[in-house]
């Protein structure tokens, strides 16, 4: 001792609670009681226990039950106090309602002294830490630095395989794969006060799957500083793996078709032009007749057709060999250590594929155009450009007869669907070839006047089989389908080469002279002659020949019908013509036939 040293002072006024007490014993020896015998002002503080009412007495009389805790304070104590030995430890008071950080020690048999602190904040923070840590989405393993696992969450669990209770207290290096390759490397960084922060690695779980993960190792400090532990973060990236795999396809592929687009071709050209592919050798393709199909048989019939286009494509062309989707209805091949009589030949079969194939009786038909780059000074883009100018020439020279053949099946089709517009077609070319050659018309006039005649109605390919065969009249709403088909047909004949000029015809064949009729409202002479003829062919055939739904009309009541809308619906110069020699003719003819 100090001399002078007041330590009953200092120890009344430490901020540390402070008790003496004293164990009993029963009969056995056995502890089961103890007595307050000094405590301090802080003790009085943490425990609410005021001196003058706890000397002297025994726990059990001061705090009832605490013989019914989970904790045995009187055992903890008594062996202590029996065996002179001292402890520190954390608890719960179930009486006091606090956390205490305690430290015991026996100064002699049968006595201990406990100095103590309220760690109940303390505790609830870092319960509320742990809280956190266990509950959030990422992985959470905490480790002291020799790698003694303290804490770990459920992702953790969950991603690892490992369960809490086969790991905490264990090394963490031992069943925790990115520690183990990476153990004295990490345990450097992290003593060194650094963080390592983003690495992916394949994490190998407790049954051997690997997993894909991110993870972040930083080191954990106490409030001086000092580095006391570390916290591993990590997160399993398999759906993002996943997830950057479908945008990169989705990226870099023809969403219809599944080869790939011009994205990917203007990324890999430079991988793909070098000097260890030569010879490189491109194809352009371009499908035909798809604006026609588009417009006859709708977009999803277009859509076979492309989708057709490129699995010959694929099929024919070799694992190595780059298809790209260039464009609405243009494919690009690039083909690398290609020779030009080698690319001729895939050209060649392609064609002959597209021969074997159909898309609703359209056969697939691709212009085809290639070129070979040989030497590295030769520009592959020439070679693009090359290949390109071949197709178009290519395309010319097929483009006229591919094109007939689809407006003859289309025809033909709606033919099939409808036999009422089989023969009505029949009859109003054969009436507006005799309106033609009654007007003076010279023999190429009257032959476009005598196809429009013909094609006049072809969009109604777009018209559904049911309206078009319907036994009773149309309702409002399939009469505004059946109006749609001046439209359809000006698509179809305008993509169809030859006699694309009879496109506006078509266009307006239902258009009124008064500008009352449909789809542009145009009136007199804005309508193109040959479409005013065609108005008058047209509706004295429909007025003359059989419809389920009303009573076949006689020639002279049509003829009636004809001058009643004449200035009105018909051109009346023509209606004239048409009812005083067009009529007259049209008997010879039809004379002519029943003979």
């Amino acid at each position: 001792m100090v001399e002078g040293v007041d330590y009953e002072k200092i120890l009344r006024k430490s901020p540390f609670g402070y008790g003496l007490h004293k164990i009993i014993v029963d009969d056995n020896g056995v502890p089961n009681d103890y007595e307050y015998i000094e405590v301090n002002e802080a003790f009085e503080k943490f425990t609410g226990l005021k001196k003058d009412n706890i000397i002297g007495k025994k726990v059990t009389e001061i705090l009832p039950n605490i013989k019914n805790n989970d904790f045995d304070w009187i055992k903890c104590y008594g062996d202590i106090a029996i065996n002179n030995s001292e402890y520190e430890f954390e608890q719960y008071s179930e009486e006091l309602k606090e956390w205490y950080k305690i430290q015991v020690y026996s100064p002699k048999k049968y006595y201990f002294i406990t100095y103590f602190i309220d760690v109940t904040n303390q505790i609830k923070e870092r319960e509320f830490f742990k809280s956190i840590l266990i509950s959030i989405t990422e992985g959470i393993i905490v480790t002291d630095l020799y790698g003694k696992t303290m804490i770990i969450n459920e992702t953790a669990e969950r991603i690892t395989g490992w369960k809490k209770e086969d790991v905490l207290n264990s090394n963490a290096f031992e069943f925790f794969s990115i520690l183990d390759t990476e153990r004295d490397n990490i345990l450097n960084i992290i003593n060194n006060g650094e963080c390592i922060k983003d690495k992916e690695y394949m994490l190998k779980s407790k049954i051997g799957i690997d997993i894909p993960v991110v993870y972040n190792i930083s080191p954990v400090k106490d409030s001086r500083g000092k580095i006391y532990g570390m916290v591993i973060s990590f997160k399993d990236i398999t759906e993002k793996i996943a997830k950057d795999k479908e945008i990169d396809y989705i990226t870099y592929h023809d969403g219809l078709t599944g080869v790939y687009n011009r994205n990917f071709f203007n990324q890999e050209i430079k991988n793909i032009d070098l000097e260890e592919n030569l010879p490189i050798s491109v194809i352009m393709g371009d499908v035909n007749g798809l604006k026609l199909t588009n417009d006859a048989f709708g977009h999803l019939i277009g859509d076979k057709l492309i989708v057709s286009a490129a699995n010959i494509m694929t099929r024919v062309c070799r694992d190595n060999d780059i298809i790209v989707r260039w464009g609405g209805d243009e494919f690009i091949i690039l083909l690398p250590k290609t020779k030009e009589e080698e690319v001729q030949k895939i050209s060649e079969r392609i064609k002959e594929e597209c021969l074997n194939e159909k898309i609703e009786m359209i056969n697939i038909s691709i212009s085809l155009g290639y070129d070979t780059k040989n030497t590295n000074d030769y520009a592959l883009e020439k070679s693009i450009t090359n290949a390109e100018e071949m197709m178009y020439r290519t395309k010319m020279l097929e483009s006229r007869s591919i094109k007939s053949r689809t407006l003859k099946l289309i025809i033909n089709t709606l033919h099939e669907k409808s036999r009422l517009d089989d023969v009505h077609s029949k009859s109003v070319s054969e009436i507006c070839k005799i309106f033609g050659e009654t007007m003076g018309m010279s023999k190429e006039k009257t032959s476009e006047l005598e196809i429009l005649g013909n094609i006049h109605d072809v969009g109604k390919i777009g018209i559904s089989q049911s309206i078009l065969n319907k036994l009773g009249e149309l309702n409002s709403e399939e009469w505004q389908e059946v109006k749609k088909h001046p439209q359809i047909g000006y698509h179809i004949v305008s993509s169809s080469g030859d006699i694309a000029f009879l496109g506006d015809s078509v266009l307006a064949h239902h258009e009124w002279y008064d500008g009352l009729g449909y789809p542009k409202g145009l009136k007199g002479e804005e309508i193109p002659l040959m479409a005013r003829i065609l108005a008058i062919a047209d509706a004295y055939d429909a007025m003359i020949s059989y419809r389920p739904y009303r009573k076949t009309g006689t020639k002279n009541e049509a003829i009636e019908e004809l001058i009643k809308y004449s200035g009105s619906q018909f051109d009346p110069k023509l209606v004239e013509i048409f009812t005083k020699e067009v009529i007259k003719n049209l008997d010879v003819f039809q004379g002519q036939l029943t003979k």
